[in-house]
């Protein structure tokens, strides 16, 4: 089984790999901060022209709305699944994987929230109850439009004490918003091979393609699936509609084989569809980026390796120089003429050739979004975005232990899980993640938010990189972030919001419990280019707020705040983990300058944030108790 460690670190744990602790010698590298021009790669990388080293982060005046909430952190275990549509008449349905009760989240599956173009529904752990019949995982949304208007979601399952693989679920629901799912079992287990997980879904015309992994063998599943030499394979499936029929079920596409894959990976694919076009990219530490092309809905396929791994079929058991590879969160888009726009997160990798166990170690510390679109040379590779250089110092300033095992999530860079959409006009939009520099926590670990980088011309040039989620809060973490393919004027995206840094781990991050909150947000593409408000932008008329002073302080210290008219006030302190520690309310506060007291006792020494609402505006600010 794949065993993936970090260097000069401990191993992370994800889904997909079984890991244990290890340590290696030598130091880790972070990417430098992106510059125009720097080669990054060892084959030739384009930074776009348009691209500069600077974000714009939103406004305090921006909203965002809960929709749900979970236990479960695990979104995905590295590409990130269509989760969310903008559909006809202003209308949005979104996914997520949900759980009522923690680890090992028995109740574990489809949540599902839908807003009718007034309000969303409850969005409450209880009212978003699983909508099929057992525990499953990982849902991937698709909407086929009228006259056979329906909404599909499918997950895998997952039994819950044996841990056997046992296929996917097929949700249907006809018309959108409130209705009955129809759950039916598909690719699921024979009496010899286990059934696929992690699938993401597309529909073309008449025709539903699906992508999926079979697991590696385990104690609990001894079976392992090998075809044509490959262990555990990437395998696609086609449905169509008017016949009800599976055409093709869980078989390799063309050139995927022993001579270039060794094994594969769960999540390390994704798919679009367009018309009757539709495009698969795969990618992995180990492993080529590929992309495969049908232009009859699933029916032929054409493959194109864009960054060959320096090793065919690498299996992990000889020594490995240093090479750059992918993370294996990738992603792809179909524009209006057909073509391929290929996003993923740029890796480093090594294997010492000391051990026998199926292990490599890797680099954590990249920092790039790389870029390509169909039809160019493999040679014009465009770094396109990445964590940011926020205090222009030349570096970036990253905590003592941003890159801590409890910090991580599976297996990722600095900057990953990138996600696009194209509109009709080629007009590109990408958001990821990535580490935010300035923004820690007690222990000396970095938040991640939800950065986005566009082009106006079908991919030819890119704008600076741009914050959307740090007017959130401080020591809030947004992470798992999914594009609506469709736009209104508008971006349609969900993520998960939490105040602890990393998935939960009982052993290496016992503190990241939940529950988590499932977020909306809807963001103008006009302000993307200009002041990046949110669409839900409420501008606050009644107060200004100063830093605190003294600060750093010990007992007490004051908050200046101007007020525009009477009202009243109400004060909290958090710590960065979102607890609540002081909380008072100041009654018929006049108009004019004010200093708001705030006594702070007992409490440690380290970084709060105070937050500071009146008539439903809100503004936060971090301080400091020595």
């Amino acid at each position: 089984m794949k065993k993936i460690y970090l260097l000069a670190l401990c191993a992370v744990t994800g889904a997909a790999f079984a890991q244990a602790p290890k340590v290696l010698k030598g130091p880790d590298v972070i990417s430098p901060v992106l510059k125009i021009g720097d080669p990054i790669l060892q084959s030739p990388v384009r930074t776009s022209p348009g691209n500069t080293p600077k974000t714009l982060n939103m406004g305090k005046k921006a909203h965002a709305t809960k929709i749900g909430e979970t236990q479960n952190d695990q979104q995905t275990n590295a590409s990130i699944y269509r989760r969310i549509q903008l559909l006809p008449g202003g209308k949005v349905s979104a996914t997520w994987t949900t759980s009522a009760d923690p680890s090992p989240y028995s109740s574990r599956g489809s949540g599902y929230n839908h807003f009718n173009g007034t309000s969303w529904g409850p969005a409450g752990a209880t009212s978003q109850i699983r909508i099929e019949p057992e525990r499953t995982g990982f849902p991937c949304y698709v909407y086929r439009p009228a006259p056979n208007e329906e909404e599909i979601i499918t997950s895998h399952i997952v039994k819950p004490v044996t841990g056997i693989a046992g296929g996917l679920i097929m949700n249907r629901k006809p018309g959108v918003g409130p209705g009955t799912w129809t759950s039916t079992t598909i690719l699921d287990t024979t009496s010899s091979i286990p059934g696929v997980l992690w699938n993401q879904t597309a529909i073309a015309g008449d025709y539903m393609i699906v992508i999926a992994s079979y697991t590696d063998s385990s104690s609990s599943q001894p079976g392992r699936v090998l075809l044509d030499g490959i262990r555990a394979p990437q395998v696609y499936s086609r449905y169509q509609f008017s016949t009800n029929t599976w055409l093709v079920k869980n078989q390799l596409l063309p050139g995927y084989d022993h001579t270039r894959v060794y094994a594969g990976g769960g999540d390390n694919y994704s798919i679009d569809a367009r018309g009757n076009t539709v495009a698969i990219l795969m990618g992995g530490l180990t492993d080529d980026l590929a992309l495969w092309k049908s232009t009859d809905a699933g029916g032929t396929w054409t493959k194109t390796i864009i960054d060959s791994f320096s090793v065919p079929a690498f299996n992990y058991k000889v020594k490995l120089d240093t090479t750059y590879t992918n993370d294996g969160a990738v992603n792809v888009s179909i524009d209006a003429s057909g073509m391929a726009h290929c996003f993923w997160a740029l890796a480093k990798v090594v294997d010492l050739g000391d051990t026998t166990d199926g292990s490599i170690s890797y680099y954590p510390g990249q920092n790039a979004i790389l870029y390509w679109k169909e039809g160019t040379s493999t040679d014009s590779i465009y770094n396109i975005g990445g964590a940011v250089d926020v205090n222009s110092n030349g570096t970036l300033d990253l905590a003592t232990n941003w890159n801590d095992i409890g910090a991580k999530y599976g297996n990722h860079s600095i900057s990953t899980m990138p996600f696009s959409t194209i509109a009709d006009n080629g007009v590109i939009y990408v958001i990821f993640s990535a580490l935010t520099e300035g923004d820690e926590s007690t222990d000396g670990k970095n938040y991640r938010d939800v950065y986005c980088v566009y082009s106006y011309d079908n991919g030819q040039n890119w704008s600076s990189i741009k914050n959307l989620t740090s007017w959130l809060a401080y020591g809030e973490e947004q992470i798992f972030a999914s594009l609506s393919k469709k736009m209104d004027g508008r971006l349609h995206m969900t993520f998960l919001q939490k105040s602890s840094i990393g998935r939960y781990d009982p052993t290496n991050n016992p503190g990241a419990t939940g529950p988590y909150n499932v977020m909306y947000m809807a963001v103008d593409t006009a302000d993307i280019s200009g002041t990046l408000t949110a669409v839900q932008e409420v501008k606050n008329d009644l107060f200004t707020v100063s830093q605190n002073f003294p600060n750093p302080f010990n007992n007490i210290t004051n908050i200046p705040v101007i007020f525009n008219r009477n009202t009243d006030v109400s004060v909290k302190v958090m710590d960065l983990l979102g607890k609540e520690i002081y909380n008072n309310k100041f009654n018929n506060i006049p108009a004019g300058s004010s200093q708001l007291e705030i006594k702070l006792s007992n409490i440690p020494a380290g970084i709060y944030v105070y937050q500071i609402e009146a008539e439903g505006y809100k503004v936060a600010r971090k301080m400091i108790v020595n």
